[in-house]
């Protein structure tokens, strides 16, 4: 857009001046929602703009165009009362401050950086004061610039603060990183423009403040849309469709437990654009330099333009009777659902536990894809299936990218969820099932990142949930209640919980163990040497050594007892269901190795939870005709198979391989058909590569062609019937596969120093390069 008259840009705003808040003003209540909003606006209207692999100098940021954000209203002289706005100019400067920060760390050219010191502070006599001049907001803004992480905030509008620069580190587009972050700095603070009204006096400033936000506000994107869809039902239905409309709302603003002041949408706005996003909206605009706002952008906050230009084309809104279903079936159908994701996300429920989980780390849009999956007509047993089905796909998909440290949030994966997002549309169960499955295979990365997970500045804000889960977990395995709501609520009356270090920060009594202190400290923040503990034992235990600290872990939760040898006396429940399970073994002296353990141990444990292969069983199942029908267009992927202690010969001649579900075996039901497998014998090496034709079955179910007969493979004859024998046909499960490569004899196994494995009976490698290896080796290729 062209620059508006009499508009300054955010760097007049900033610069040089000076803002105050009166004492009876609202808090700063700006949320993560309004965060996330901002953050993508900005980057949306930048890449209009910005050409990635065409730019020479910042300098021609001049040339690209404006983005309006508003005014704000101010009061009095040399030091401006602000009346109204400080909702965006604090939300501006936490960003101005965090891009300060960011730049000062990441950008290597010093010509590059662009002077932002004086938008957020200024220097006189050698005093530091900042430009928006609050005197309770001074230590955070102090706290912010030095990124000191022991601060604690004294009211509600500095720990919101804090919060909100918090999603600012996490949602902040990796796009606008790296050699993009001049251009959109620049481009920021000379092209973001807001109109300020300065008046005499405060009276004055309150009077206008008033008259634009209570006389004549004219109506929102909602209410027009309402107008629009009335205008077309009969005139005998139009009292009924707008009592149904008001009252659809009415329920969704009553059940808004949050204050709304300083929000830039209304809950109606909201909600309704979600409801359509998620139903029809077919495209999504480009990242490309030009590109043109497409359904997803143009339902968002102005929606009622859309609707009026695609009611008939797009949405089939054709005769009045159309438009009287689309309110009193699909409208009052997509509130129920919206409402029930509401209440399972606040409240931790039964059978829809991920929701809540989902919901504790801001994944909102798992809200979006369970109404595009839900159809009108659908059963209430239908609606719970494609509710738990998404709350269990956002989960899974959130989690693995968070192990691998990568951002879950909707605008860094947009268009990945997009897609999925149109192919689950009102479908049916198996489909949606299979689509989501199909996304997750997609990914390229697994749990298997959390033996590299740790605590970090991007991982801060998520290791408390990982970990809360696992105790949880442990804690429902051994009958017990779950507590997960107790370990994350850091808001609770008491005594809240705090991520625990086993391993003492004391460098000097644990050195023999490591490289030297670098080494030592990355260590420690290792998922392995993580718990958790309530914040008044961590705090008392800091200063003991392991051996101290280890005997008081008996009395915390399950994941601090197992450290303990106590846990392993007269706790049945905690030995057959998690001790035989996961291998869990009390540690006298911790030490590196007893990290790594920990963290395999976590491993088996993540692999169980975060299985794809749950939302298959919510689905109802598929066979694997059904399978490669729906994934034959797509790449398999690569699986590790251990396949210790049983006959690999029988394996060959008759083509599977088979994984107990003690343990880790549960594992080997992530393998789909179409995945390439890698079969590794312990102590042998990689024996075999093939491909995966069927999934994993109990061996009472799985069947072998025995002399040209399907035969079931516990009555096939084995060269080793011993191995057969050995096997519990209740817990084995097999899957089968097309064997491209191997080796008859398991001693000509092939193993070199620096390859990978890890302890599951199947999981999958985010570095490729033990399987390069391994196909180098056979001599295998894909085609």
């Amino acid at each position: 857009m062209e620059k508006i008259d009499k508009t300054d840009t955010l760097r007049t705003i900033l610069s040089g001046r000076k803002y105050t808040i009166d004492y009876f003003q609202r808090e700063y209540r700006w949320g993560r929602k309004q965060i996330e909003q901002m953050l993508a606006d900005f980057q949306n209207t930048f890449e209009e703009f910005y050409k990635p692999d065409d730019h020479d100098t910042p300098e021609e940021v001049m040339d690209y165009g404006f983005y309006y954000m508003g005014c704000i209203i101010c009061a009095g002289g040399s030091i401006k009362k602000l009346i109204d706005g400080q909702q965006r100019l604090t939300s501006l400067t936490l960003l101005i401050i965090y891009l300060n920060n960011l730049q000062k760390e990441t950008v290597e050219d010093e010509d590059l950086i662009v002077p932002l010191d004086d938008m957020i502070f200024s220097k006189a006599f050698g005093k530091k004061s900042f430009n928006i001049d609050v005197e309770n907001r001074k230590p955070c803004m102090q706290v912010l610039l030095q990124k000191d992480q022991t601060y604690l905030p004294m009211s509600e509008s500095v720990q919101n603060m804090l919060d909100r620069y918090q999603d600012i580190e996490d949602l902040f587009p990796d796009e606008l990183k790296g050699e993009a972050l001049p251009y959109f700095i620049n481009w920021l603070i000379e092209k973001v423009l807001l109109l300020e009204i300065d008046t005499p006096s405060e009276d004055e400033a309150h009077t206008i403040f008033l008259t634009m936000n209570d006389r004549g506000l004219s109506l929102n994107s909602a209410e027009m849309m309402k107008a629009f869809v009335i205008q077309h039902v009969a005139e005998e239905d139009r009292i009924k469709v707008n009592q149904e409309w008001q009252s659809n709302i009415s329920r969704i603003k009553n059940a808004s437990s949050y204050d709304t002041s300083g929000m830039v949408n209304t809950q109606d706005v909201e909600f309704v654009s979600i409801w359509l996003r998620a139903k029809y909206a077919n495209r999504m605009r480009d990242t490309k330099r030009g590109a043109k706002d497409e359904d997803y952008e143009l339902l968002g906050d102005k929606f009622h333009a859309w609707v009026s230009n695609n009611a008939r084309t797009v949405m089939g809104l054709a005769k009045p009777n159309d438009y009287k279903n689309f309110v009193l079936t699909e409208m009052t159908r997509v509130t129920d659902v919206y409402l029930r994701m509401m209440d399972y996300g606040s409240k931790f429920t039964t059978g829809y536990e991920e929701v809540f989980y989902n919901a504790n780390r801001d994944l909102t849009y798992q809200t979006m894809l369970a109404i595009a999956a839900i159809k009108n007509d659908d059963t209430d047993d239908i609606i719970q299936k494609k509710i738990r089905m998404t709350a269990k796909f956002v989960d899974d998909f959130a989690t693995i990218r968070i192990l691998n440290f990568k951002k879950a949030n909707w605008n860094t994966n947009k268009y990945q969820l997009f897609h999925v997002m149109q192919d689950i549309r009102n479908a049916d169960c198996k489909t949606i099932g299979m689509v989501y499955v199909r996304a997750l295979r997609r990914m390229g990365m697994s749990v298997e990142g959390i033996t590299r997970f740790g605590l970090n500045q991007f991982s801060k804000r998520y290791m408390l949930h990982i970990l809360a889960r696992f105790t949880s977990y442990v804690n429902v395995l051994m009958g017990n209640p779950s507590h997960f709501e107790e370990y994350v609520d850091r808001k609770r009356q008491g005594n809240t919980y705090d991520i625990e270090h086993i391993l003492p920060d004391k460098y000097e009594d644990y050195k023999d163990g490591f490289a030297d202190l670098e080494d030592f400290e990355s260590t420690r923040n290792l998922i392995g040497n993580l718990i958790l503990l309530t914040r008044d034992k961590n705090r008392s235990y800091q200063a003991m050594k392991y051996s101290e600290k280890v005997q008081k872990y008996a009395g915390d939760n399950i994941l601090a007892q197992a450290l303990s040898s106590t846990a392993y006396s007269k706790n049945p429940s905690f030995l057959s269901t998690v001790v035989a399970k996961y291998g869990f073994r009390d540690i006298p002296d911790f030490d590196r190795q007893s990290i790594v353990d920990r963290a395999e141990i976590y491993l088996k444990m993540a692999s169980d939870i975060w299985n794809p292969n749950d939302i298959k069983n919510i689905a109802g199942g598929w066979d694997d005709d059904e399978e490669k029908a729906f994934f034959k267009n797509e790449k398999g992927r690569e699986f590790t198979i251990g396949y210790a202690e049983r006959s690999w010969p029988d394996a060959l001649k008759y083509g599977f391989l088979s994984a107990s579900l003690g343990g880790s075996g549960k594992s080997i039901y992530n393998v789909q058909v179409g995945d390439t497998v890698y079969c590794y014998i312990a102590g042998c090496g990689f024996v075999g590569i093939g491909k995966c034709t069927s999934t994993a079955v109990p061996m009472k179910n799985f069947k072998v062609m025995a002399d040209g007969i399907p035969t079931p493979v516990s009555d096939a004859s084995w060269q080793s019937e011993e191995l057969k024998q050995k096997l519990d046909s209740n817990k084995e499960v097999f899957i089968g596969v097309a064997w491209k490569r191997s080796v008859t004899d398991v001693d000509d196994g092939y193993w070199e120093k620096g390859m990978t494995t890890v302890p599951l009976a199947a999981y999958m490698l985010n570095d490729k390069t033990t399987y390069q290896k391994v196909k180098e080796h056979f001599g295998y290729t894909e085609d």
